[in-house]
């Protein structure tokens, strides 16, 4: 079976780039990289839940519109 994205690494390498970058970078980069990775995701989320709302939004108004 072939990749389609090429090798991603799994649970246990995750694990030792985790505690590579622990012993490099030292645990208060690590943590705060990882925090401010996820506010970053979190961030981008909430924009699509907007996006996905305002289309919504849209549909129903013209939904209404051809009712009348």
């Amino acid at each position: 079976m072939i990749p389609l994205f090429g090798p991603v690494p799994g649970g246990m390498e995750l694990i030792v780039i985790f505690i590579m970058a622990i012993l490099l970078f030292g645990v208060p980069l690590t943590i705060f990289g990882g925090i401010f990775v996820l506010h970053r995701r979190s961030q981008e989320q909430v924009s699509e839940l907007r996006d996905e709302v305002d289309e919504l939004r849209t549909e129903l108004e013209t939904r209404e519109r051809e009712r009348e």
